[in-house]
């Protein structure tokens, strides 16, 4: 037999043969371990996120202060 000298002709090589992998030859009857069944997760719900409270009262109470300001600006 040949020298093999790069991936592609020994994979071609191993394709050719007839007691190949099935993983080379494609065999569509193999199950793939990532493909098994799974039972699929319970949604889970998110912790109480205090950073993001604080930031939203933050957003509040600037867009609050905005429209205060405009409208005593507008009066005087």
């Amino acid at each position: 037999m040949s020298e093999l000298t790069n991936l592609t002709d020994r994979i071609s090589h191993l394709r050719d043969r007839k007691a190949g992998s099935p993983i080379i030859q494609g065999d569509p009857n193999r199950e793939r371990p990532q493909e098994q069944k799974k039972s699929a997760p319970r949604e889970r719900r998110f912790a109480t996120d205090y950073f993001m409270l604080f930031v939203y009262a933050l957003l509040a109470v600037a867009v609050l202060s905005q429209l205060v300001l405009i409208a005593w600006l507008d009066a005087v």
